[in-house]
């Protein structure tokens, strides 16, 4: 699977989507990467204050990881939402 994320509700958009299909509430994830179930509701709801760490935690304990490329490659617009 793959999807471009250009802004901060993307990537929330995207956690809260992968989460729910892992079968797991945020409190769940949270407890995985030592955060609290509230950090992860901001995140979901593409809060941008968010430590590269804590992301990267968040992705590993998804089995996911991070694929950069131009926006230009891909079909949607180069305007980002922030």
């Amino acid at each position: 699977m793959q999807m471009l994320l250009v802004s901060p509700k993307d990537i929330g958009v995207a956690l809260r989507t992968l989460r729910k299909e892992k079968g797991l509430s945020q409190k769940e994830l949270g407890q995985r990467v030592g955060l609290d179930q509230k950090k992860i509701s901001l995140l979901e709801n593409g809060n941008a204050n968010c430590r590269v760490d804590s992301l990267f935690r968040l992705l590993s304990a998804l089995e996911l990881g991070v694929v950069l490329q131009s926006k230009s490659n891909s079909s949607t617009s180069n305007q980002d939402d922030w």
